[in-house]
């Protein structure tokens, strides 16, 4: 079996939840030398082909109008779309052919490229009988979401959590056609016992401070403002969480881990860090909280650095960073809202919250930070949730016996009766 993995979003840019799940998927078929190809957007146009093993990775102009679309700041015109489109299609069909294409895997292309990409790989995938599968990363928003999902021809539409597929469900999606299939966490990378003195060096703080950390994009590549973000991700309700705690120990430090900005994005992220500056001032909490851009690479390193992770976002389709913190062995905290109770199950791998209401996150966070049996207990689930449930290995070994599956030919048992 051969696959086609095609996402509009580039491990290349963006550290965001789909990025990472692709990298993952590139990684996992590397290092298991699984026969598979990759098309991605050409950042700046810039197109190639490179190999790794048996994983082809193309990258593709056709693909990246999501990106030129952000970074030139204007629309892009209908003709150009179109013509984008057409290059897609004639490009779908001669990879499906030379490379001896099986199953097509489209990531997200319901909501994050124009209704005509989706056709187009319907068209070509019937042309030459080829099944596609969705994988959904998000809800549907609007009707042509819904319309682009239901209407065309996957032969199975896989969703990040039960949230996600509960959310097509009710949208008039038949659940035949679904399947959950959670993202996995790498965790040969993120692991437990890598110590917390890197991050203490790089930051500058005391071996016996504290540390509650928060991780996630702080700048949106959709439309949106800089409070829409922070309020979204739950920055502004950490931050007066964190308030009191820090009025009674300045020791406890607040790391708010952000991902390096594309460079035609620097204003974007320098507006939205003087924001968060100022609801720093804000709650008086100068002196606590630490703002700091650090790569991919690096993350395993910040996580085994903290002591408490903290993400209280408004809502979450799954929530990569809560497994990635706890196959480092850190404890979490998250919002109970949208597939994140998937993840973590309250007071037995973390603790849930109501989004938006700071002063039971304050009582949360100090129980972690002083009762350590409620931490040790809330590591050790956490590493079971992740390495029997939530791994790369595990979920992508699902995932691709299930693609093999579609693949095959239904054949009737013989002498068997039906009745």
């Amino acid at each position: 079996m051969k696959i086609l993995f095609i996402s509009p979003h580039s491990p290349q840019i963006s550290i965001g939840g789909i990025e990472r799940h692709v990298k993952n998927l590139i990684d996992y078929c590397v290092q298991n030398s699984i026969e598979t190809v990759f098309l991605l957007p050409a950042i700046n146009d810039q197109e190639g082909k490179e190999k790794i093993k048996n994983v082809s990775i193309i990258k593709t102009k056709f693909l990246n109008f999501h990106y030129k679309k952000l970074f030139d700041k204007k629309e892009i015109s209908r003709e150009e779309i179109q013509e984008k489109a057409k290059g897609f299609f004639l490009l779908l069909q001669r990879l499906i052919k030379e490379e001896k294409i099986d199953i097509i895997n489209a990531q997200n292309f319901q909501s994050d490229l124009p209704p005509i990409y989706s056709m187009m790989l319907n068209m070509a995938c019937f042309l030459q009988n080829v099944p596609m599968v969705l994988k959904m990363h998000n809800f549907m928003a609007t009707e042509m979401h819904i319309a682009l999902v239901n209407d065309l021809s996957w032969k199975k539409i896989l969703c990040v959590s039960k949230s996600v597929t509960g959310d097509c469900f009710n949208k008039g999606i038949e659940i035949s056609r679904l399947q959950t299939q959670y993202l996995g966490v790498n965790t040969k990378e993120f692991k437990p016992n890598l110590g917390s003195t890197w991050l203490r060096k790089e930051l500058k703080i005391p071996g016996d401070s504290q540390v509650i950390l928060h991780a996630s994009r702080i700048i949106t590549l959709e439309k949106g403002t800089i409070k829409d973000i922070l309020k979204e991700k739950g920055i502004i309700t950490l931050l007066e969480a964190f308030s009191p705690i820090f009025s009674k120990d300045p020791t406890v430090k607040l790391v708010i881990a952000m991902a390096v900005p594309p460079k035609n994005f620097i204003r974007e992220f320098r507006l939205t860090l003087e924001k968060i500056k100022g609801y720093i001032q804000l709650h008086n909490v100068e002196g606590g909280v630490i703002l700091k851009e650090f790569k991919m690479e690096q993350m395993p390193l910040v996580y085994n650095g903290a002591d408490i992770f903290v993400m209280v976002s408004e809502n979450e389709t799954f929530g990569q960073v809560y497994i990635e913190a706890m196959a480092c062995g850190i404890p979490v905290i998250g919002t109970n809202v949208g597939g994140i109770p998937e993840v973590i199950i309250d007071n037995f791998n973390g603790f849930l919250v109501e989004p938006n209401n700071p002063s039971i996150l304050t009582q949360r966070i100090e129980e972690l930070l002083h009762n350590e049996k409620h931490r040790k207990e809330f590591i050790l689930n956490g590493l079971k949730t992740v390495r029997r449930k939530l791994s790369t290995e595990r979920q992508f070994s699902l995932l691709f016996n299930h693609l093999n599956k579609l693949v095959l030919p239904a054949v009737a048992p013989e002498n068997k009766s039906f009745n």
